[in-house]
């Protein structure tokens, strides 16, 4: 492994793309010749161009598989750049990047599963997985299962390989902090980082917040993040009198910030490839509560770096942020289990060393 290629057409910025963007930065600072693929005008080509990193311009659309053209123009890029790691999590540049590195001769076909949901059993994901994709590797183990629930009979289970989301922490340590504030009246502030939608259940903070207010608990509940739910979650804030209580401040490029301003994290997520945001905020010694939910067990030990509660649980959820509240030297102390154990963990140095020997 010593040319790698990490090919995200995607035009929006998820959670896919932020992971493609931190393995290009960070195998390129361990030593190898990166490149990206990338579409034209992406928020991921801006920010490979800000990072200084190598990138080609490839628009890829739900058709381009059966394009030769496209296929002739990604065979002959691999080629000339020498490509012989491919990293895909797309399904249209699995499609279509896929085949095309096959005919070029790239040695490690890479797909990155992060969706910890089922795959369907189709004739086309029986062609990429068992003639394309040399190496499948999900997030979590969690992403693993749901991913194998349908392909077993088609896949060697020992040939699906899970390898955690790494993290930066030195390269996170090391960002400024702006001096943010949500505080008016000296509250306790929860903190929730997430696209607004179904799949991050910021709906279940609104009763929870109702249980925070009936029990006189001086809070508020500051929501980042941007999606097709605001608008729906914004009719329940004003419908439930909550407006004082829970604030949506949209989205948050300077991440490190915002968490560095709240003193609990709540992550009602009914699932997560891998819960990259609460990894985050537990670096930073912020307490999580989260679903006892997908992978979420696989980063929270309950009671010692975090709280798991059984979902739907609300009342639950909500006495176990009480308990924080109410016990800051407790709190203190699990935050700093928190940071302890996810470095510990999810580490990019010991990351790439599993990448490297999954892939030399």
């Amino acid at each position: 492994m010593k040319n790698v290629c990490f090919f995200n057409s995607t035009q929006f910025w998820g959670g896919g793309e932020k992971a493609h963007l931190e393995y290009a930065i960070n195998f390129k600072n361990a030593g190898y010749n990166v490149w990206l693929v990338c579409s034209s005008d992406s928020v991921l080509e801006k920010k490979a161009r800000e990072n200084k990193l190598q990138y080609f311009d490839l628009k890829v659309g739900n058709l381009s598989f059966i394009s030769p053209q496209k296929r002739r123009i990604l065979k002959t890029f691999f080629k000339q750049q020498h490509i012989d790691t491919l990293f895909l999590n797309a399904p249209n540049d699995i499609k279509t990047g896929g085949p095309a590195a096959k005919q070029a001769g790239v040695k490690n076909i890479v797909y990155m599963r992060g969706l910890a949901v089922p795959v369907k059993n189709s004739l086309t994901n029986r062609y990429l997985f068992t003639k394309i994709i040399t190496h499948i590797v999900p997030n979590s183990n969690n992403t693993r299962n749901t991913f194998l629930t349908r392909l077993r009979p088609l896949l060697n289970e020992n040939n699906v390989h899970m390898i955690y989301r790494g993290i930066n922490f030195e390269e996170w340590d090391s960002r400024p902090v702006k001096n943010t504030s949500f505080k008016t009246d000296n509250e306790i502030i929860l903190g929730n980082v997430g696209r607004l939608e179904e799949q991050k259940g910021q709906k279940y903070l609104i009763n929870l917040a109702n249980i925070l207010r009936a029990k006189n608990i001086r809070f508020k509940l500051i929501i980042a993040g941007s999606g097709p739910l605001e608008q729906e979650l914004n009719t329940l804030i004003s419908k439930n009198k909550l407006g004082e209580f829970i604030k949506l401040v949209g989205f948050q490029s300077d991440v490190k910030s915002f968490l560095s301003a709240i003193d609990i994290f709540v992550f009602p997520s009914l699932w997560e490839g891998f819960g990259n945001a609460m990894v985050e905020a537990m670096a930073e010694q912020i307490v999580p509560v989260a679903f006892n939910l997908t992978s979420n067990p696989e980063i929270i030990t309950s009671g010692e770096n975090g709280f798991l509660i059984d979902f739907p649980d609300i009342n639950s959820f909500a006495e176990k942020i009480l308990f924080l509240i109410q016990n800051p030297d407790t709190r203190k102390k699990m935050g700093k289990e928190a940071r302890k154990s996810v470095i510990q963990k999810f580490s990019l140095d010991k990351i790439i060393q599993d990448w490297e020997s999954l892939l030399r």
